[in-house]
């Protein structure tokens, strides 16, 4: 089954790639830092920020940005995933490679013939969404 929803929430920081997709540009923590690149996502109207959840075959991956989601999908349609070892060293800072996004995803969305069809899948959620910005 496939499906997408938007929620809300009145944190983005929460999100499973939020911190390996957004670097702190200032010498501060990644939960205290205020400039990101890519900059962090913006509060709605409410002042909340907009969730993506986005199910693929009984495992719902969670965005706060489309950055998330664009970099889910760069790092999914690699027909040899990286580790998360290589993928952790790339970005600045002292959380290991057992933090990791990748790392944290449960062994079945793992293999090539699930990654095609989630890929697939999330490239059509990301159109989606870019189309109602």
């Amino acid at each position: 089954m496939k499906k997408y929803e938007i929620g809300y929430s009145d944190t983005w920081q929460a999100a499973p790639m939020a911190y390996w997709v957004h670097i702190e540009k200032e010498n501060k923590l990644w939960v205290a830092a205020e400039e990101f690149d890519p900059p962090a996502p913006k509060r709605d109207s409410k002042g909340m920020y907009k969730i993506y959840n986005v199910e693929v075959d009984g495992f719902t991956f969670i965005f706060s940005s489309i950055e998330q989601l664009e970099h889910c999908i760069d790092i999914l349609s690699m027909k040899l995933l990286p580790t998360s070892i290589a993928l952790s060293e790339k970005r600045p800072g002292y959380v290991g490679p057992n933090s990791h996004w990748l790392s944290r995803l449960p062994a079945k969305v793992k293999p090539w013939s699930y990654r095609q069809k989630a890929v697939k899948y999330l490239r059509k959620v990301k159109e989606e969404i870019e189309n109602r910005l």
